[in-house]
């Protein structure tokens, strides 16, 4: 596959969310959402993750991507809701002991001034926990974002078999969506890198915007329509990345089983003859 082949097949996937006045009305609505989830807390973030798990899908069909309608409110909600739960659960244990990092840091600074008289000494040796605590903090940062890391890799797979099997506990059944994200890792691969190349070029705007004095005030307005077109390109992208795996992780089972018929055919006209 050439340079111009696969850019013409990954236009679609960044064209979608603006590819016509129909499909822009239904980004600035998800854009709306998201500009109200500053006033109402949780609850438009979690219709727009609903909408975008619509997005992907539709994709993981094989359906070209496209903006849907925004209807069905409850379905979205309920979707958002399922897909948030396992976004945060794969998170949760890099998230966890990150925190612990930060509360035995913060628990030394308070145990030292607990035991420590009114005017603090150097040579109290309740100091001497105090790099201590440093250390523990950095090396559970540095263990938590590995952890957060490794949750992040397989959760589009896990989220897109939930999605597609429409069941909560297909996200967490390994050993379906495992040989998925095992058959296209190069698929995963490239969507990763297209997303985290949209926020780095996103970030460099943002930047740019803040040493413009006069730009810097619609720097807010600007972060929510790249933060929802970011998750539409993701959604899609993991989308048919899930597609391609469940095809490539069928073809050796088809191959397994062809083969095993063409080899019991030979022994059954051997025995005939």
């Amino acid at each position: 596959m050439n340079m111009q082949t696969a850019t013409s097949q990954l236009k679609p996937f960044f064209r979608f969310p603006i590819q016509d006045s129909q499909s822009t009305s239904r980004f600035v609505i998800g854009s709306a959402l998201l500009l109200g989830g500053f006033i109402v807390p949780i609850l438009p973030g979690l219709l727009v993750f609903g909408y975008v798990l619509q997005v992907l899908r539709s994709s993981a069909k094989g359906e070209p991507p496209s903006m849907p309608a925004w209807d069905n409110w409850s379905s979205l909600l309920s979707l958002g809701f399922r897909g948030a739960i396992v976004s945060f659960l794969f998170t949760l244990p890099g998230f966890a002991v990150c925190l612990l990092g930060f509360a035995i840091c913060l628990g030394t600074f308070f145990l030292i001034a607990l035991t420590s008289g009114a005017e603090p000494s150097g040579n109290d040796p309740m100091f001497a926990l105090l790099p201590l605590g440093m250390v523990a903090m950095f090396l559970c940062i540095a263990l938590g974002s590995l952890l957060f890391i490794l949750g992040i890799v397989p959760l589009p797979a896990s989220v897109s078999h939930f999605v597609v099997k429409d069941q909560l506990s297909a996200a967490f059944r390994v050993r379906e969506w495992w040989p998925i994200l095992s058959a296209n890792r190069l698929g995963y691969f490239i969507s990763f890198v297209i997303v985290a190349g949209i926020l780095g070029a996103a970030y460099l705007g943002f930047v740019a915007l803040y040493y413009t004095l006069v730009l810097m005030c619609l720097m807010f307005f600007i972060m929510l329509p790249v933060s929802f077109y970011t998750m539409l390109v993701g959604g899609a992208l993991f989308g048919d990345a899930y597609r391609e795996g469940c095809q490539s992780a069928e073809k050796p089972q088809e191959a397994h089983v062809s083969g095993g018929s063409q080899s019991s055919e030979t022994t059954f006209v051997g025995s005939i003859r």
